[in-house]
């Protein structure tokens, strides 16, 4: 499994800042930088409001974390990966499986 962890990632969490009108604000700060596999999964074409919306998902797969955060991104070579789903895929606290998408921004 080592061997095949060959991408730096950088994990951020979210924090959330009240604003002045009762509000929260969202950013997004630097947790730690990871190692992982990464491996486009599918790319689906959509129409949103008249433009072609292209979605590309991927599988990533980190060393496990106890304190993986619920909500995270990941960035990987200049694109931001939003966590859709996280799993222990064989329950032996070895690797967790991330299910991503690539935001376009």
């Amino acid at each position: 499994m080592i061997g095949q962890l060959r991408h730096r990632l950088g994990l951020y969490a979210p924090s959330r800042i009240a604003d002045d009108l009762g509000g929260t604000i969202t950013s997004w700060s630097f947790q730690r930088a990871i190692w992982g596999a990464v491996e486009p999964k599918s790319l689906s074409e959509t129409r949103e409001n008249g433009r072609l919306a292209v979605t590309q998902t991927y599988r990533v797969t980190v060393r496990h974390m106890d304190d993986f955060p619920e909500r995270a991104r990941l960035v990987w070579r200049g694109r931001t990966l939003r966590i859709v789903a996280a799993s222990d895929p064989d329950t032996r606290r070895e690797r967790l499986h991330l299910i991503c998408e690539e935001e376009v921004r």
